[in-house]
């Protein structure tokens, strides 16, 4: 039997079957069966593989061709559409760096103190869209941490903090969105930490506790946001409510199974210095557990009157231009967390003296 042949007959004989209703659609059908049956010498009842796929093939795309190619335009739309968002995307940010470059030069002229330029940092920080720059920016911050050699785990773990905090708290809160940022800032630390062996343990310690603190804060921060929301406005804070409800049950499990995961992926001597570190904190996440609950409770309550679309915000991958912003970020998060923690030392060392 030829194949090729048998398809192009049967293609033939459904051309008619678009645009009928059910009644003549299924007559048309049968035709067709009858056809293969005396045409092709087909055994209906005992039809072999090839004739069968011939049949179905023919029946559904000759029956669904005006839908098929209605479906391949609008695809066609969602793509440039995907394609211009991406596009604005980027230049948003472009546009938001450029503002911000303008102003520190403006206030530098004006003689702005260190003090100032810092606190214009943090509101850069808290303007980008986080999740573009966050390989880039967290490979930046750690490396000019390492560079400035002093206090480096206390400040790798506070840039680690601020830095899933603030990602985590730009965008829609979601369970895919938690794991991927932990996924991403722990897999760019371990780059970092596969290429400085003698800091490996310093930047994958301090990593991981400030991972696990940003996201304690994010959780509260968001918990706090939604007890204040207007109902009809709450779908706007999570991407997917059911999928998040689940996930929180188990946060704690989430947060730890993400390292473990990257672990089995690692060189021997950086799973070993995670396992260790897991050793270490496994029982130590009272905090996030606490937190996963009592965000639980609020959101229990209202999970069942929303919707089950809500807005999602597009990640996109980092090039060229965009990698010098992430890379100047990085060391604005890495001026951050140096400044919260030299005035955590100052205020210890004040009330040593007082004492």
């Amino acid at each position: 039997m030829n194949d090729e042949k048998l398809e192009r007959d049967l293609l033939d004989k459904c051309m008619k079957l678009e645009g009928l209703d059910e009644d003549k659609q299924k007559k048309e059908i049968s035709s067709v069966l009858n056809h293969l049956e005396k045409e092709w010498h087909a055994d209906i009842a005992n039809i072999g593989n090839t004739e069968l796929s011939a049949f179905c093939s023919s029946v559904i795309s000759q029956s669904t061709k005006s839908l098929s190619t209605e479906l391949e335009e609008l695809l066609l739309q969602k793509e440039r559409i995907e394609r211009q968002l991406d596009k604005k995307s980027h230049e948003l940010q472009s546009q938001k760096h450029a503002l911000f470059t303008m102003m520190e030069e403006l206030i530098t002229e004006k003689g702005a103190k260190t003090e100032t330029i810092s606190k214009l940092h943090s509101l850069e920080l808290q303007h980008m869209d986080l999740l573009t720059l966050l390989e880039e920016m967290v490979e930046s911050a750690i490396i000019t941490t390492l560079e400035k050699g002093s206090n480096i785990e206390e400040t790798i773990e506070e840039l680690a903090k601020e830095i899933t905090l603030q990602t985590l708290d730009e965008g829609i809160l979601s369970a895919i969105r938690i794991r991927h940022i932990i996924s991403t800032v722990l897999q760019t630390a371990i780059t970092v930490a596969e290429a400085s062996p003698n800091s490996a343990g310093v930047i994958l310690e301090g990593t991981i506790k400030g991972m696990r603190t940003g996201l304690v804060r994010a959780l509260d921060r968001f918990k706090q946001k939604f007890l204040f929301t207007p109902d009809e406005a709450k779908l706007y804070l999570i991407d997917d409510p059911k999928s998040l409800y689940n996930e929180l049950h188990h946060t704690d499990a989430l947060f730890l199974q993400t390292i473990e995961a990257l672990a089995t992926q690692s060189s021997p001597s950086i799973k070993a210095e995670l396992e260790n570190i897991l050793a270490d904190i496994r029982y130590d996440m009272e905090e996030l557990a606490l937190i996963s609950k009592e965000t639980l409770e609020i959101l229990g309550d209202k999970l069942s009157v929303f919707a089950k679309e809500a807005m999602q915000r597009s990640s996109h991958i980092l090039r060229s231009k965009q990698a010098q912003e992430a890379k100047k970020m990085g060391v604005h998060a890495w001026s951050v967390a140096r400044n919260v923690l030299d005035g955590a030392i100052k205020g210890a060392k004040d009330a040593i003296d007082k004492k």
